[in-house]
């Protein structure tokens, strides 16, 4: 192995064409840690927002960088004290977020207790899409929405990424989910399961759904304040994106209707990977990757995520 490896490397905040392939030192796992040769890795509109200069991983990272959090590869060698993985391994999770994650090269470091076994029947591009999307909605539904059976959803952009993980998540638990779409994306929400598919561009969802027990908003802003008139009295809204957090107007809203409102940052949890490996393995969770990309291309895959209509995940293969 060469002590220099192919990295996407951000200089400085801005547009994708900042993403430059370079060649820097491979690193080396301390206690605890991994080396990881990657063979994929799933981009995240976090992604290009920090690409940007946008939002708390923005704030936590230090320039020059290697962006991406999603990682899916092999274990090529162990720091002191590891004991959940052995050389060769096939390992996928969501790496140190919201600090650099170094996702974007062929080797990265990681966490062990981030880490989970990929399922034999799954690919590393499919492994790679998973984690970051998979763990948002997992924590959205029922850490912070408690969705239990017999409740209904409202999953905002649910032909996304965390979109259309999240309506697999609360079918498997035994919700009714009503799922926002454009209308070419209604194919995809009836194979996952949405109970009532709505196409967001014809349909206005507060004059069609009422008394949600949630509604996981991916979108935010005026959609959030107006997802507040769907949710019955006790029922939970949570908002991923971070811009929004603690806006005082969502707030009186909320409270007006007795509703509450949580704003989410997604965290690493090895555990929780392992949880989602095996609804992978028992085929009760697929998560669909719409484009691939080789590293050479890291700008043109942010591009396509930016731009907001991709249906699942755009994966780095490298």
């Amino acid at each position: 192995m060469s002590n220099l490896m192919r990295a996407a490397l951000l200089r400085e905040f801005g547009p994708a064409s900042n993403l430059t392939i370079e060649r820097i030192p491979v690193p080396l796992p301390a206690a605890g840690q991994l080396l990881i040769k990657v063979r994929a890795a799933g981009i995240n509109p976090v992604d290009y927002k920090t690409r940007n200069g946008k939002g708390i991983a923005a704030r936590e990272l230090e320039l020059p960088a290697v962006l991406g959090w999603d990682i899916a590869g092999e274990v090529v060698s162990l720091g002191d004290g590891v004991s959940r993985f052995d050389r060769n391994d096939r390992v996928f999770g969501m790496s140190n977020f919201p600090h650099a994650g170094n996702a974007y090269a062929e080797y990265a470091i990681v966490h062990e207790d981030e880490f989970a076994l990929i399922p034999a029947s799954i690919s590393n591009e499919v492994a790679a899409a998973t984690p970051l999307a998979a763990l948002t909605a997992w924590e959205a539904l029922f850490d912070h929405g408690h969705l239990a059976a017999g409740q209904k959803v409202l999953i905002h952009a649910a032909a996304g990424g965390v979109g259309h993980i999240a309506v697999q998540l609360a079918k498997w638990k035994g919700a009714y989910v009503v799922g926002t779409a454009s209308q070419q994306n209604h194919g995809l929400l009836q194979e996952l399961g949405v109970d009532l598919p709505l196409d967001y561009k014809t349909q206005d969802f507060t004059t069609v759904v009422k008394d949600m027990d949630m509604v996981l908003d991916g979108i935010g802003g005026e959609n959030s304040l107006r997802s507040i008139d769907v949710l019955k009295p006790g029922g939970v809204l949570v908002c991923l994106p971070s811009m929004y957090k603690d806006d005082p107007a969502i707030l009186e809203k909320a409270a007006s209707r007795n509703v509450t409102v949580k704003w989410m940052m997604v965290t690493p949890s090895g555990e929780r990977m392992e949880q989602l490996a095996d609804l992978l393995a028992a085929g009760d969770l697929k998560v669909k990757v719409d484009q691939t990309f080789p590293l050479e291309d890291v700008g043109k895959a942010h591009e396509a995520v930016e731009t907001g209509h991709v249906a699942g995940k755009v994966v780095l293969v490298i």
